[in-house]
Order: C-alpha cells, then sequence, then structure tokens
C-alpha cells in the first residue's frame, strides 16, 4: 500500500472513531473491540451434554449464553461488529487445537474439516455476510492441517427459528439442512461442526445427519455460546 493512500485510510479510521468511539461490544467500555473482561467469557472450553443431543458427538462450548457474552455475539452476527470477527476466530482456533487434541483418537493424523453451520439465505443478505463461515476461515490461518468446508446450506423452506420452543425448532429444520455435493470433503474425512449458539440441538442434529449421509462423520462439535439446558 502507498503511503498516500495508507495516510487516506489511518485519516479516515481516525475520523470514524472521533465520530463513533469504539467501546467493547460485550460491556461498552471506550477504547476496545472486546476488552479483557469480555473476552475472557469466551477463553474456558466446556463440555456441555443438554439431553435433546444425547446420543451425539461430544459437544464444547466456548461461553455461556447470556449478559457480556450475548451482547458480543450479537454484535457481531447481527449489528456489524466485523471487527470482533479477530478476536473470536482467535479464540475458536484455540478451542479447535484444544478439541482435537482431546479426539486425536478420533481424528487421527490426516486433515480435518471444520464446518460451519447454514445461515438461511435472507439472512446472509441481511448481515452481508456469512457470519460463520468467515470466523472459520480467519481460525484456520493458525491452524495447520485444517481447513474450512462451506459445504451445507438451509432449504429454503426453512424459517427464522426465533421465538420458536424446542420442538418447533426441530420440526423446522426436520430434513432442511441440505448438503453442497461440489463442497463436501473427501468420505471418511473427519469434520468439526461449528456453530454460534446451541439452543435446542436442532441444528447441530440436522447438520450431523445431512454429512452422516455423505459418508463425512462429524468427531465433535463447537459453539461460541451455549443456551441449551443441562442436566
Amino acid at each position: 500500500m502507498s503511503s498516500d493512500r495508507w495516510a487516506k485510510r489511518s485519516a479516515a479510521a481516525g475520523l470514524v472513531n472521533l465520530l463513533l468511539p469504539l467501546r467493547c461490544a460485550g460491556c461498552g467500555l471506550a477504547g476496545f473491540v472486546l476488552c479483557a473482561g469480555c473476552g475472557g467469557r469466551f477463553a474456558e472450553l466446556r463440555r456441555v451434554r443438554p439431553p435433546e443431543l444425547s446420543p451425539a458427538p461430544p459437544v464444547h462450548a466456548l461461553a455461556r449464553y447470556g449478559g457480556r457474552a450475548r451482547r458480543a455475539l450479537l454484535a457481531c452476527k447481527e449489528g456489524g461488529r466485523r471487527d470482533l470477527e479477530g478476536p473470536l476466530a482467535a479464540r475458536v482456533a484455540v478451542a479447535v487445537r484444544e478439541i482435537l487434541d482431546e479426539h486425536a483418537a478420533l481424528v487421527g493424523t490426516g486433515p480435518v474439516r471444520l464446518v460451519p453451520a447454514p445461515s438461511r439465505a435472507a439472512a446472509v443478505r441481511r448481515r452481508g455476510r456469512a457470519h460463520l463461515v468467515r470466523l472459520a476461515r480467519r481460525a484456520e490461518r493458525g491452524l495447520p492441517g485444517v481447513r474450512t468446508a462451506d459445504c451445507l446450506r438451509l432449504s429454503p423452506r426453512v424459517r427464522d427459528s426465533v421465538g420458536l420452543d424446542s420442538a418447533r425448532r426441530f420440526e423446522n429444520l426436520r430434513g432442511g439442512v441440505l448438503v453442497r455435493t461440489n463442497r463436501l470433503p473427501p468420505p471418511g474425512t473427519p469434520v468439526l461442526l461449528f456453530d454460534d449458539v446451541l439452543t435446542t440441538g436442532a441444528t447441530v442434529l440436522n447438520c450431523r445427519e445431512a454429512l452422516a449421509g455423505a459418508g463425512v462423520p462429524v468427531v465433535a462439535v463447537l459453539v461460541l455460546a451455549n443456551a441449551a439446558r443441562e442436566p
């Protein structure tokens, strides 16, 4: 980048920060994208076992869905805060390494695919991006042997699940996750399924079934936050 372009970009960034001061997406603290306290909400990987997903691949969550973690995720997903993709992707990368180490016997030594859960096409258009795909691709940069496979999509009949109870979420998604055959990993390639929020488990179950039907095993699931009830 030339010095002139760099100067113009720096000036533009300074003007934006002056007019719209940077604030932490979790707590509003000035001068931070995600402050240490809010970032810490995503720092401890934990195993979750919602009854609806039993039996299922191991599910791991970086945070409990609520408070600061919820505000940060909504800011990234719905609020246009693309600056959160960097810090969140860094935490995803650390979590993926931990999960692969824990499940080394299932993963083996070959390539692994990180498969983002699909969003409705209308939601992607509204947000201007597929946020999980972007997070996965940023996370893979520091993960040798791991690549993102954007190989799932939702049927047009699947509607927005906001406001649906557990039974209706499962009914809404039943058979609604489809594979993009031209993007599928080779059969037998171990997959780590990646989603933002675990609510009822409907998305995880339907993604797993779609991949299993294509001969691709899901060895574990990573979610940014868990909102599901636990026993």
